[in-house]
Protein backbone atom coordinates (compact mmCIF):
# COMPACT_ATOMS: atom_id res chain seq x y z
CA UNK A 1 0.00 0.00 0.00
CA UNK A 2 2.99 2.45 1.01
CA UNK A 3 4.18 1.76 -2.48
CA UNK A 4 1.11 2.24 -4.63
CA UNK A 5 0.63 5.42 -2.73
CA UNK A 6 4.21 6.71 -3.12
CA UNK A 7 3.39 6.30 -7.51
CA UNK A 8 -0.01 8.17 -6.76
CA UNK A 9 1.55 10.96 -5.39
CA UNK A 10 4.39 11.46 -8.02
CA UNK A 11 2.50 10.99 -11.05
CA UNK A 12 0.26 13.57 -9.31
CA UNK A 13 3.25 16.00 -8.98
CA UNK A 14 4.48 15.35 -12.66
CA UNK A 15 0.98 15.50 -14.04
CA UNK A 16 0.50 18.95 -12.64
CA UNK A 17 4.12 20.51 -14.46
CA UNK A 18 2.93 21.09 -18.16
CA UNK A 19 -0.15 22.50 -17.22
CA UNK A 20 0.79 24.40 -13.44
CA UNK A 21 -0.70 27.60 -12.55
CA UNK A 22 0.52 30.61 -13.53
CA UNK A 23 -0.89 34.12 -13.71
CA UNK A 24 -2.60 35.21 -16.89
CA UNK A 25 -4.68 38.30 -17.90
CA UNK A 26 -7.90 38.20 -16.43
CA UNK A 27 -9.50 37.47 -19.44
CA UNK A 28 -13.22 37.26 -20.00
CA UNK A 29 -14.46 33.75 -19.25
CA UNK A 30 -16.61 32.56 -22.37
CA UNK A 31 -18.87 29.07 -22.53
CA UNK A 32 -16.26 25.97 -23.35
CA UNK A 33 -16.32 25.06 -26.64
CA UNK A 34 -16.18 21.12 -25.78
CA UNK A 35 -19.43 18.68 -24.74
CA UNK A 36 -18.77 19.68 -20.93
CA UNK A 37 -20.51 22.81 -21.64
CA UNK A 38 -23.59 21.03 -21.65
CA UNK A 39 -26.09 20.80 -18.72
CA UNK A 40 -24.99 17.28 -18.06
CA UNK A 41 -21.38 18.34 -17.15
CA UNK A 42 -20.51 17.99 -13.61
CA UNK A 43 -18.87 22.01 -12.33
CA UNK A 44 -15.87 20.38 -12.01
CA UNK A 45 -15.67 19.58 -15.79
CA UNK A 46 -16.62 23.28 -16.81
CA UNK A 47 -13.68 24.09 -14.45
CA UNK A 48 -11.06 22.59 -16.48
CA UNK A 49 -12.99 23.50 -19.72
CA UNK A 50 -12.59 27.07 -18.46
CA UNK A 51 -8.88 26.50 -17.34
CA UNK A 52 -7.85 25.32 -20.52
CA UNK A 53 -9.30 28.05 -22.50
CA UNK A 54 -7.57 30.33 -20.27
CA UNK A 55 -4.01 28.17 -20.84
CA UNK A 56 -4.59 28.62 -24.98
CA UNK A 57 -5.36 32.13 -24.42
CA UNK A 58 -2.32 32.83 -22.34
CA UNK A 59 -0.21 30.84 -24.89
CA UNK A 60 0.61 28.07 -21.84
CA UNK A 61 -1.12 25.36 -24.11
CA UNK A 62 -1.77 25.04 -27.38
CA UNK A 63 -5.12 24.99 -29.13
CA UNK A 64 -4.31 21.43 -30.53
CA UNK A 65 -3.13 19.82 -27.29
CA UNK A 66 -6.36 20.84 -25.22
CA UNK A 67 -8.18 17.77 -25.63
CA UNK A 68 -4.88 15.31 -23.98
CA UNK A 69 -4.61 18.11 -21.63
CA UNK A 70 -8.07 17.66 -20.59
CA UNK A 71 -7.89 14.45 -20.17
CA UNK A 72 -4.52 14.02 -18.12
CA UNK A 73 -6.12 16.08 -15.56
CA UNK A 74 -9.28 14.38 -15.31
CA UNK A 75 -6.55 11.48 -14.65
CA UNK A 76 -4.77 13.46 -12.20
CA UNK A 77 -8.06 14.61 -10.41
CA UNK A 78 -8.96 10.85 -9.92
CA UNK A 79 -5.35 10.17 -8.06
CA UNK A 80 -6.61 11.95 -5.19
CA UNK A 81 -8.10 10.81 -2.05
CA UNK A 82 -11.77 10.72 -2.01
CA UNK A 83 -11.66 13.67 0.76
CA UNK A 84 -9.25 15.64 -2.02
CA UNK A 85 -11.66 15.31 -4.41
CA UNK A 86 -14.78 16.22 -2.32
CA UNK A 87 -13.09 19.51 -1.61
CA UNK A 88 -12.40 20.48 -4.96
CA UNK A 89 -15.95 19.01 -6.29
CA UNK A 90 -17.59 21.59 -3.55
CA UNK A 91 -14.98 24.25 -4.75
CA UNK A 92 -16.56 24.22 -8.45
CA UNK A 93 -19.67 25.18 -7.09
CA UNK A 94 -18.53 28.74 -6.57
CA UNK A 95 -16.71 28.99 -10.10
CA UNK A 96 -18.05 32.76 -11.63
CA UNK A 97 -14.44 34.61 -12.59
CA UNK A 98 -11.17 33.30 -14.36
CA UNK A 99 -9.24 34.10 -10.91
CA UNK A 100 -11.50 31.36 -9.17
CA UNK A 101 -11.43 28.84 -12.29
CA UNK A 102 -7.12 29.18 -11.00
CA UNK A 103 -7.81 28.65 -7.94
CA UNK A 104 -9.72 25.36 -8.19
CA UNK A 105 -7.04 24.04 -10.34
CA UNK A 106 -4.53 25.46 -8.36
CA UNK A 107 -6.35 23.78 -5.43
CA UNK A 108 -6.23 20.54 -7.17
CA UNK A 109 -2.39 20.42 -7.77
CA UNK A 110 -1.46 21.80 -4.36
CA UNK A 111 -3.27 18.92 -3.11
CA UNK A 112 -1.31 16.45 -5.42
CA UNK A 113 1.46 18.84 -4.42
CA UNK A 114 1.42 17.99 -0.53
CA UNK A 115 1.04 14.30 -1.25
CA UNK A 116 3.98 14.50 -3.64
CA UNK A 117 6.07 15.82 -1.08
CA UNK A 118 6.01 12.81 1.59
CA UNK A 119 5.64 10.35 -1.33
CA UNK A 120 9.15 11.54 -2.43
CA UNK A 121 11.03 10.48 0.62
CA UNK A 122 9.17 6.84 0.28
CA UNK A 123 10.89 6.55 -4.00
CA UNK A 124 14.14 7.53 -2.55
CA UNK A 125 13.76 4.47 0.67
CA UNK A 126 12.32 2.35 -2.25
CA UNK A 127 15.67 3.08 -4.38
CA UNK A 128 18.19 2.53 -1.21
CA UNK A 129 19.49 -0.94 -0.22
CA UNK A 130 17.23 -2.39 2.39
CA UNK A 131 17.08 -6.18 2.84
CA UNK A 132 13.43 -5.19 4.38
CA UNK A 133 12.48 -3.93 1.12
CA UNK A 134 13.73 -6.74 -1.07
CA UNK A 135 12.23 -9.37 1.40
CA UNK A 136 8.35 -7.75 0.60
CA UNK A 137 8.99 -8.59 -3.09
CA UNK A 138 10.02 -5.28 -4.20
CA UNK A 139 12.77 -5.93 -6.32
CA UNK A 140 10.60 -8.34 -8.18
CA UNK A 141 8.42 -5.38 -9.29
CA UNK A 142 11.27 -2.29 -10.01
CA UNK A 143 13.22 -5.15 -11.80
CA UNK A 144 17.01 -5.98 -10.89
CA UNK A 145 17.79 -6.05 -7.72
CA UNK A 146 15.72 -3.77 -5.87
CA UNK A 147 18.23 -0.99 -5.46
CA UNK A 148 16.72 1.29 -7.71
CA UNK A 149 16.98 4.84 -9.00
CA UNK A 150 13.86 7.21 -10.18
CA UNK A 151 14.05 9.59 -12.79
CA UNK A 152 11.35 11.84 -13.78
CA UNK A 153 10.11 12.45 -17.45
CA UNK A 154 9.39 16.56 -17.61
CA UNK A 155 5.61 15.59 -17.49
CA UNK A 156 3.37 12.71 -18.27
CA UNK A 157 4.39 11.18 -21.90
CA UNK A 158 1.34 9.75 -24.10
CA UNK A 159 3.10 6.56 -25.39
CA UNK A 160 0.38 4.67 -26.09
CA UNK A 161 -3.61 5.21 -26.92
CA UNK A 162 -5.52 2.08 -29.00
CA UNK A 163 -8.22 4.86 -29.81
CA UNK A 164 -5.62 6.02 -32.73
CA UNK A 165 -3.98 3.54 -34.18
CA UNK A 166 -3.69 0.50 -32.43
CA UNK A 167 -7.43 -0.54 -32.09
CA UNK A 168 -9.31 -1.98 -29.01
CA UNK A 169 -7.33 -4.59 -26.93
CA UNK A 170 -9.73 -7.46 -27.92
CA UNK A 171 -10.61 -9.70 -24.69
CA UNK A 172 -8.07 -12.19 -23.31
CA UNK A 173 -5.35 -11.18 -25.62
CA UNK A 174 -2.28 -9.15 -25.07
CA UNK A 175 0.19 -6.86 -26.52
CA UNK A 176 3.40 -5.54 -26.18
CA UNK A 177 4.39 -1.65 -25.90
CA UNK A 178 7.13 0.56 -26.18
CA UNK A 179 7.72 2.39 -23.33
CA UNK A 180 11.23 4.33 -24.16
CA UNK A 181 13.35 5.09 -26.88
CA UNK A 182 16.94 7.03 -26.74
CA UNK A 183 15.96 8.25 -30.65
CA UNK A 184 15.90 11.90 -30.82
CA UNK A 185 12.15 12.27 -32.74
CA UNK A 186 10.93 9.14 -32.34
CA UNK A 187 6.79 9.28 -32.38
CA UNK A 188 5.28 7.15 -30.37
CA UNK A 189 2.32 7.50 -32.23
CA UNK A 190 3.46 5.52 -35.53
CA UNK A 191 1.99 2.48 -34.09
CA UNK A 192 1.12 2.98 -30.73
CA UNK A 193 -1.38 5.97 -31.36
CA UNK A 194 0.24 7.76 -28.40
CA UNK A 195 0.93 12.10 -28.65
CA UNK A 196 4.46 11.64 -27.03
CA UNK A 197 7.27 12.76 -29.58
CA UNK A 198 10.98 12.10 -27.81
CA UNK A 199 13.45 14.85 -27.51
CA UNK A 200 10.75 17.65 -26.86
CA UNK A 201 7.84 18.22 -24.83
CA UNK A 202 7.23 15.89 -22.27
CA UNK A 203 9.06 13.40 -23.67
CA UNK A 204 12.38 14.93 -23.48
CA UNK A 205 15.59 12.69 -23.40
CA UNK A 206 16.62 12.08 -19.79
CA UNK A 207 20.11 10.95 -19.16
CA UNK A 208 20.76 7.13 -18.40
CA UNK A 209 24.07 7.46 -17.81
CA UNK A 210 24.26 4.12 -20.54
CA UNK A 211 22.06 2.13 -18.58
CA UNK A 212 18.81 0.93 -19.90
CA UNK A 213 15.71 1.03 -17.24
CA UNK A 214 14.36 -1.87 -15.50
CA UNK A 215 10.83 -0.35 -15.26
CA UNK A 216 8.36 2.24 -16.36
CA UNK A 217 6.39 4.00 -14.07
CA UNK A 218 2.89 5.09 -15.62
CA UNK A 219 -0.89 5.62 -15.95
CA UNK A 220 -2.56 3.29 -17.10
CA UNK A 221 -6.21 3.97 -17.95
CA UNK A 222 -8.75 1.70 -19.72
CA UNK A 223 -12.42 3.10 -21.21
CA UNK A 224 -14.97 1.71 -22.88
CA UNK A 225 -15.39 -1.38 -21.05
CA UNK A 226 -18.13 -3.83 -22.25
CA UNK A 227 -17.75 -6.54 -19.77
CA UNK A 228 -16.16 -6.72 -16.44
CA UNK A 229 -12.25 -7.44 -16.85
CA UNK A 230 -9.39 -6.67 -15.48
CA UNK A 231 -6.08 -5.10 -17.09
CA UNK A 232 -2.56 -7.20 -16.16
CA UNK A 233 0.66 -5.34 -16.96
CA UNK A 234 4.25 -7.57 -17.07
CA UNK A 235 7.31 -7.45 -18.60
CA UNK A 236 6.23 -9.21 -21.70
CA UNK A 237 7.16 -12.56 -21.65
CA UNK A 238 5.65 -15.90 -21.72
CA UNK A 239 5.13 -16.38 -18.86
CA UNK A 240 1.68 -13.86 -17.86
CA UNK A 241 2.18 -13.05 -14.01
CA UNK A 242 -1.11 -14.20 -12.83
CA UNK A 243 -3.13 -11.92 -9.99
CA UNK A 244 -1.87 -8.21 -8.75
CA UNK A 245 -4.12 -6.64 -12.40
CA UNK A 246 -3.20 -2.85 -12.49
CA UNK A 247 -6.82 -2.26 -12.20
CA UNK A 248 -10.46 -3.49 -12.39
CA UNK A 249 -13.64 -2.22 -14.23
CA UNK A 250 -17.33 -2.94 -14.77
CA UNK A 251 -19.03 -2.56 -17.97
CA UNK A 252 -19.31 1.57 -18.90
CA UNK A 253 -16.44 2.58 -16.03
CA UNK A 254 -13.58 4.73 -16.74
CA UNK A 255 -10.53 3.91 -14.75
CA UNK A 256 -7.10 4.82 -14.06
CA UNK A 257 -3.98 3.91 -11.68
CA UNK A 258 -0.60 4.33 -11.32
CA UNK A 259 2.14 1.67 -11.22
CA UNK A 260 5.42 -0.03 -12.11
CA UNK A 261 6.03 -2.35 -14.92
CA UNK A 262 9.10 -4.35 -15.40
CA UNK A 263 10.48 -3.53 -18.74
CA UNK A 264 12.48 -6.37 -21.01
CA UNK A 265 13.16 -6.36 -24.57
CA UNK A 266 15.58 -9.44 -24.43
CA UNK A 267 13.24 -12.53 -23.52
CA UNK A 268 10.43 -14.28 -25.83
CA UNK A 269 7.10 -12.68 -26.31
CA UNK A 270 3.88 -14.06 -25.34
CA UNK A 271 1.97 -15.68 -27.24
CA UNK A 272 -0.31 -13.95 -29.58
CA UNK A 273 1.02 -10.38 -28.48
CA UNK A 274 3.48 -9.42 -31.81
CA UNK A 275 7.14 -8.66 -31.66
CA UNK A 276 8.69 -7.66 -28.60
CA UNK A 277 8.62 -4.71 -26.84
CA UNK A 278 9.27 -3.45 -23.54
CA UNK A 279 6.66 -4.49 -21.54
CA UNK A 280 3.03 -6.17 -22.34
CA UNK A 281 -0.38 -6.09 -21.26
CA UNK A 282 -3.17 -8.31 -20.88
CA UNK A 283 -7.12 -7.47 -20.90
CA UNK A 284 -8.39 -10.24 -18.60
CA UNK A 285 -12.29 -9.94 -19.86
CA UNK A 286 -14.61 -11.41 -22.30
CA UNK A 287 -14.70 -7.96 -24.10
CA UNK A 288 -12.55 -5.05 -25.92
CA UNK A 289 -11.40 -2.17 -24.29
CA UNK A 290 -9.49 1.05 -25.02
CA UNK A 291 -5.84 2.07 -22.96
CA UNK A 292 -4.27 4.44 -22.72
CA UNK A 293 -0.79 4.86 -21.20
CA UNK A 294 1.07 8.10 -20.01
CA UNK A 295 4.78 7.18 -18.82
CA UNK A 296 6.07 9.87 -15.47
CA UNK A 297 9.38 8.11 -14.77
CA UNK A 298 11.91 5.21 -14.89
CA UNK A 299 13.71 3.11 -12.81
CA UNK A 300 17.20 2.26 -13.39
CA UNK A 301 20.02 0.15 -11.41
CA UNK A 302 22.27 1.80 -9.43
CA UNK A 303 25.71 2.84 -10.62
CA UNK A 304 28.64 2.32 -8.37
CA UNK A 305 30.41 5.45 -8.74
CA UNK A 306 34.04 6.96 -7.99
CA UNK A 307 34.40 8.91 -4.56
CA UNK A 308 34.54 12.81 -5.30
CA UNK A 309 37.77 13.69 -3.26
CA UNK A 310 39.75 16.60 -2.97
CA UNK A 311 42.79 17.74 -0.60
CA UNK A 312 42.72 20.92 1.77
CA UNK A 313 46.08 22.49 3.38
CA UNK A 314 46.55 24.61 5.64
CA UNK A 315 49.19 27.60 4.94
CA UNK A 316 52.73 26.22 5.38
CA UNK A 317 53.93 26.31 8.97
CA UNK A 318 57.73 27.39 9.54
CA UNK A 319 59.45 24.21 11.64
CA UNK A 320 62.58 24.91 13.63
CA UNK A 321 65.94 22.36 13.16
CA UNK A 322 65.94 19.62 15.07
CA UNK A 323 62.08 19.55 16.42
CA UNK A 324 58.87 18.80 15.06
CA UNK A 325 55.37 21.16 15.02
CA UNK A 326 51.82 19.72 15.59
CA UNK A 327 49.48 21.29 13.11
CA UNK A 328 45.62 20.87 12.65
CA UNK A 329 44.41 19.53 9.61
CA UNK A 330 41.60 22.22 8.03
CA UNK A 331 38.04 21.73 7.71
CA UNK A 332 36.24 20.07 4.95
CA UNK A 333 33.75 21.57 2.19
CA UNK A 334 30.37 21.78 2.71
CA UNK A 335 29.11 18.14 1.68
CA UNK A 336 32.88 16.42 2.41
CA UNK A 337 33.55 14.24 4.94
CA UNK A 338 37.69 13.98 6.23
CA UNK A 339 39.02 10.41 5.49
CA UNK A 340 42.69 10.97 6.37
CA UNK A 341 45.20 13.63 6.46
CA UNK A 342 47.73 14.67 4.42
CA UNK A 343 51.10 16.65 4.38
CA UNK A 344 53.26 18.40 2.05
CA UNK A 345 57.30 18.11 2.80
CA UNK A 346 60.20 19.00 1.22
CA UNK A 347 63.15 16.57 2.01
CA UNK A 348 64.81 16.93 5.77
CA UNK A 349 60.88 16.83 6.87
CA UNK A 350 59.56 13.64 8.24
CA UNK A 351 55.90 12.92 9.82
CA UNK A 352 55.47 10.89 13.39
CA UNK A 353 51.54 11.21 13.37
CA UNK A 354 49.04 11.86 10.86
CA UNK A 355 45.53 11.34 11.25
CA UNK A 356 42.33 13.78 11.03
CA UNK A 357 43.08 14.99 14.19
CA UNK A 358 46.66 15.89 13.75
CA UNK A 359 49.74 16.41 11.39
CA UNK A 360 53.01 16.18 13.73
CA UNK A 361 55.60 16.87 11.00
CA UNK A 362 59.74 16.94 12.08
CA UNK A 363 62.88 18.54 11.35
CA UNK A 364 65.54 16.59 10.75
CA UNK A 365 68.31 19.37 9.62
CA UNK A 366 70.23 22.12 11.39
CA UNK A 367 68.26 25.33 9.83
CA UNK A 368 63.96 25.84 9.39
CA UNK A 369 62.21 24.41 6.89
CA UNK A 370 58.21 25.03 6.15
CA UNK A 371 55.60 22.23 6.06
CA UNK A 372 52.01 22.16 5.75
CA UNK A 373 49.06 19.51 7.03
CA UNK A 374 45.97 19.33 5.37
CA UNK A 375 42.90 16.51 4.82
CA UNK A 376 41.94 14.18 2.12
CA UNK A 377 37.99 15.28 1.87
CA UNK A 378 35.57 12.81 -0.31
CA UNK A 379 31.77 12.71 -0.94
CA UNK A 380 29.58 10.02 -2.79
CA UNK A 381 28.95 11.97 -6.08
CA UNK A 382 25.35 13.22 -6.90
CA UNK A 383 24.03 12.34 -10.48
Amino acid sequence: MKTKRMLLAMVALAALLPFGVASVDAATVTAPATNAASESATPFDRAIDLYLQQSVAAGRLAAGDALVAREQLQIQFGTLTRAEQAKILAATRNIDTPESVQAVIGAMQAAALEDAKAAMATVQAAGARDTNARAQGLAPKLGGDGDAVFLSTVGPCRIYDTRNGPGQLPGTAARQVYALSILNGYNFGLDQGGTGVTGSGNCAPMAFFGVRPVSVVAIVTVINPVTSGALQAWNGGTTLIVGGAVLAWNPGDRGSNTTVIPMDRSIAAYPGSGAKRDFGVYNNSGGPIDVIIDVVGYFIENQATALDCTNEFNPSVSIPANSSVLDTPPSCPAGYSPTAAVTSLGPGLYTSTLNVAGCRMGNLTGGALFGACGVRCCRVPGR
